[in-house]
C-alpha cells in the first residue's frame, strides 16, 4: 500500500512539476544539413586573367595585386561564422569531407568504447561523464566548427551532446548521424588507444 500511495503521489507532483520528467520520450527531429552549409574548400585562386575577348595583357605585378586582392576576399568569406538555429545532422560523405577539411570529431560515447576505436584525432567528451571532461572545451573556440558523433543512428549521446554544447554558444554544431559504425563500415581513419596485450 505505502509503495502504490508513493507512486502515485510521485506521478502527480512530476505531472504540475513545470520541471518534470516526461513519462513518453519525445524523439526530437534533427534537420540535416544541406551541403551549401557545410564549410566551402578553398577554391582555387588562380584566375585566369587572360580573356580571349580582352586583348590586353596584364604586367606581372597587376596580376600578383588582383590574386592578393582575390585571395584576401575569399579568406574573409571563409572567416565569417554561420550561425545555425540549431545543431545540423550530417551524412557520411558529408562528416567525411569535414574531416578532410579539418574539423575538430567529438566522440559523445564513454571512454571505454572510445579507447576501443574512434575516428582519427576525435576528442572524447562523453555526454554521460560530461563534468569531467567539459575542461576540454577550453582550447575549442566557439566560432570554430564541430562534429559530434556516438555509435551510430540509434545512439542519442551525440544529439544530447551537441544541444548542450549549441546551449553553451557553439555556433556550428554538427552530429554525425551515422556515427562511429558507418564510419568504420567506410574504412575511414580510425585509431585506438587501448595497448594491445
Amino acid at each position: 500500500m505505502i509503495i502504490l500511495t508513493s507512486t502515485f503521489l510521485g506521478l502527480i507532483i512530476n505531472y504540475f512539476n513545470p520541471k518534470g520528467i516526461s513519462l513518453i520520450r519525445t524523439q526530437k527531429l534533427i534537420k540535416f544539413a544541406p551541403d551549401s552549409l557545410l564549410i566551402q574548400p578553398n577554391v582555387d585562386s588562380s584566375v585566369s586573367l587572360n580573356d580571349e575577348n580582352n586583348s590586353e595583357t596584364l604586367t606581372a605585378e597587376q596580376s600578383n595585386k588582383e590574386s592578393k586582392s582575390i585571395k584576401q576576399k575569399e579568406n574573409e568569406k571563409n572567416s565569417e561564422v554561420v550561425a545555425f538555429e540549431e545543431p545540423r545532422a550530417i551524412k557520411l560523405e558529408q562528416a567525411y569531407s569535414l574531416y578532410n577539411k579539418g574539423i575538430l570529431f567529438i566522440d559523445a560515447r564513454d571512454e571505454g568504447d572510445f579507447d576501443a576505436g574512434h575516428i582519427t584525432n576525435s576528442v572524447n567528451i562523453p555526454f554521460d561523464d560530461f563534468d569531467n571532461h567539459k575542461q576540454k572545451l577550453d582550447k575549442i573556440p566557439k566560432e570554430k566548427p564541430i562534429v559530434i558523433y556516438c555509435a551510430g543512428t540509434e545512439c542519442d549521446l551525440s544529439h544530447l551532446l551537441a544541444n548542450l554544447l549549441f546551449e553553451k554558444g557553439y555556433k556550428q554544431v554538427y552530429v554525425f548521424f551515422g556515427g562511429w559504425v558507418e564510419w568504420q563500415d567506410a574504412k575511414y581513419p580510425t585509431e585506438q588507444t587501448l595497448e594491445n596485450n
